[in-house]
């Protein structure tokens, strides 16, 4: 039985303009609230795992992605859907910002999101899935033995129903 789904946001959830932390831009893709929505009514977390270089790079600060994803679950919210938690990793090795500059296992391909988001909701692997659109989404995954699935061409919602059907029919 599924109890969880986690997201990679850009290019998953949300168009993907590349470090974004401007509320005006947010565009869900297509599906991904009504996801949310058949998830939360099926009493199914939701649970995003992005990287967010941006503040590492100096782009924007923590309190102000802080801010996006709380406006981000706001309007979420004012349209019947929830996003329970939201991990993210704001390091890079590359980084501007010295206190940001590192590697870290929070950081996909690394697990480490996934692995503190399994503990902090008692979660085993076999009742997780990602959905990511990227390499480092699925090596993340993969490394913690959670099933996987690239986005697909098509509508998000479509996508998820068909992951809760195919575990159903297990």
């Amino acid at each position: 039985m599924i109890k969880c789904f986690f997201f990679d946001r850009d290019g998953v959830l949300i168009k993907n303009y590349g470090y974004l932390n401007d509320i005006s831009k947010l565009k869900w893709l297509k599906g991904a609230i009504n996801s949310t929505k058949i998830l939360n009514k099926k009493k199914i977390r939701v649970i995003i795992i992005t990287n967010q270089s941006g503040i590492a790079r100096g782009f924007f600060t923590e309190k102000e992605l802080n801010k996006f994803h709380k406006m981000m679950n706001f309007i979420l919210k004012k349209k019947g859907g929830i996003i329970d938690k939201l991990y993210y990793c704001p390091y890079h090795p590359n980084g501007k910002i010295k206190k940001y500059k590192r590697k870290s296992n929070l950081r996909k391909p690394d697990n480490g999101m996934l692995l503190k988001a399994m503990k902090q909701f008692k979660l085993h692997p076999s009742e997780c899935v990602m959905i990511g659109d990227q390499r480092s989404d699925y090596l993340c995954a993969k490394k913690s033995k959670v099933y996987f699935e690239y986005k697909k061409k098509y509508a998000l919602d479509i996508q998820v129903n068909n992951v809760l059907k195919k575990f159903n029919d297990k």
